[in-house]
C-alpha cells in the first residue's frame, strides 16, 4: 500500500470512529466470542459503563437486557447471540436494558451480524436508543384510552337498551321511518360500541392484563366455527370463500383470541375485497400450524405493510373498497398471536391483493411458561 493509500484509510477510518462515536444510538462491537470491541459515547451515556470498563470484556458482564416478565435475555433468547448463530438481522423490540447504577432503562434494541472482506463471520453489532419517553408516551396513552373506553361503555349499554325498547314497541307504536331512522341509530351505537370493545381489549392485551385460558385444540375447528359466521357476510358482498383446511398439529392456546384472529383477518378480506374471493387455508408445517388468509381487494402499498399494528393506522387503499374501520383489528390480531409465541407476515399489492400468514407452534407448552 502506498504512503497516499494508508493516509487515505487512515483518514476514513478515523472518520467512522467519529461517527460511530457521535451516534444519538447507543451502539457496541463483539466478535465472534462475544468481546466487545467497540463501544460509543451513547453506550455510555445510557447504560453508564465507559469504553475503558468493557473494552476487550465480555458483553454478557454489562449487557443484562431483560423482557417484560424480568426474563434475561442472555440466558434464555439473547439477540446479539441470536444473529450470530444465524447471521441475520434481529429485532429484539423493546427490552429492559440493565444500568451501571443497578436501575433498568427501556431500550430498543437491533442487533445484526458483521462480516469480512472475505465474507466470513467477524462478530455482530447491537443498536439500541433509549425507549424511556416512548414508553412513558405508551402508557399515558393506554391509560387515556382505558378511561376514556370504561367511560362510554355504560352510556352505549344504556343507549343500546332504550333504543331496543323503542323499536320494540314498548313505549309506544312508531311508524316504518321511525323505526327505519331508529335501526341507523342503533347500528351506528354498535359500531361505537365494538370501536369501545376493541379499545378495551388492546388496552388488556398490551398492559399484561387479559387472563389466558390455555386448552388444546385443533385451528381447523376454530376456523370451521368462525366461517359459520363469516360466510352469510361474504355472500351479502357476493364473494365466494374457498376453504382449504388440512389436518394441522394441535394447538396450547385460548380458544377465543385463536377465534378473534381467525375472524379479524376473513373479515378483513371480505371487508376489503370488492369483487373475487377470498381463500382461508390451514395445514401443519413442522411444528408449528400455518393458517393463510387471501384475497383479491385492494391490497395494501409496500411502504404501508410495516404500519400494520399500529393503533388507528388504516391503509390509503382502504377508502377504495368504501370499508369503514377502527384500525385497532391487526393491532388485536399480533398482540394475540405475540402472547401465542406466533408469527404474523403480511403480503400485499395494490389492486391484486393481501395475504396474511398466521404460524401458531404446536402443544408442547403453554407459552411463556
Amino acid at each position: 500500500m502506498c504512503a497516499r493509500e494508508s493516509e487515505d484509510l487512515h483518514r476514513t477510518t478515523r472518520k467512522l470512529d467519529q461517527i460511530f462515536a457521535s451516534l444519538g444510538h447507543g451502539m457496541y462491537v463483539v466478535d465472534c466470542e462475544r468481546r466487545i470491541q467497540m463501544w460509543n459515547r451513547s453506550a455510555e451515556a445510557i447504560l453508564g459503563w465507559s469504553a475503558d470498563e468493557v473494552l476487550g470484556r465480555d458483553c454478557r458482564d454489562f449487557i443484562a437486557h431483560q423482557d417484560d416478565a424480568g426474563n434475561r435475555l442472555c440466558e434464555t433468547q439473547c439477540p446479539l447471540a441470536a444473529s450470530l448463530s444465524e447471521e441475520r438481522t434481529i429485532f429484539a423490540g423493546t427490552v429492559w436494558a440493565h444500568r451501571k447504577d443497578g436501575g433498568l432503562a427501556p431500550a430498543n434494541v437491533s442487533c445484526v451480524a458483521l462480516f469480512d472482506e472475505e465474507d466470513n463471520l467477524a462478530g455482530a453489532v447491537e443498536v439500541f436508543s433509549d425507549a424511556t419517553v416512548q414508553k412513558e408516551m405508551d402508557r399515558i396513552k393506554s391509560q387515556i384510552s382505558s378511561v376514556v373506553a370504561h367511560e362510554l361503555r355504560t352510556p352505549l349499554t344504556a343507549m343500546l337498551g332504550y333504543l331496543d325498547m323503542v323499536i320494540n314497541g314498548d313505549a309506544g307504536k312508531i311508524n316504518a321511518e321511525q323505526d327505519e331512522f331508529l335501526r341507523i341509530v342503533r347500528s351506528n351505537v354498535d359500531r361505537l360500541q365494538e370501536l369501545v370493545n376493541d379499545f378495551l381489549d388492546l388496552d388488556k392485551l398490551e398492559t399484561g392484563r387479559s387472563v389466558l385460558h390455555w386448552e388444546e385444540c385443533r385451528l381447523e375447528h376454530v376456523i370451521e366455527e368462525m366461517l359459520e359466521v363469516l360466510s352469510p357476510v361474504a355472500a351479502e358482498k357476493h364473494l365466494e370463500i374457498v376453504v382449504d383446511i388440512r389436518e394441522a398439529p394441535v394447538l396450547l392456546c385460548d380458544r377465543r383470541l385463536i377465534g378473534q384472529v381467525v375472524s379479524n383477518l376473513v373479515s378483513n378480506a371480505i371487508k376489503f375485497t370488492i369483487d373475487g374471493e377470498v381463500r382461508v387455508s390451514a395445514r401443519g408445517e413442522g411444528e408449528s400450524a400455518l393458517l393463510v388468509v387471501e384475497d383479491t381487494g385492494v391490497g395494501i402499498p409496500v411502504d404501508e405493510l410495516g404500519r400494520l399494528g399500529e393503533r388507528f393506522f388504516r391503509a390509503s387503499t382502504a377508502s377504495l373498497a368504501g370499508a369503514s374501520g377502527s384500525g385497532l383489528g391487526i393491532a388485536i390480531t399480533r398482540e394475540i398471536i405475540e402472547k401465542h409465541e406466533g408469527e404474523l407476515t403480511i403480503e400485499s399489492r395494490p389492486g391484486e391483493g393481501s395475504t396474511f400468514m398466521v404460524r401458531l407452534p404446536a402443544a408442547k407448552r403453554r407459552p411463556g411458561a
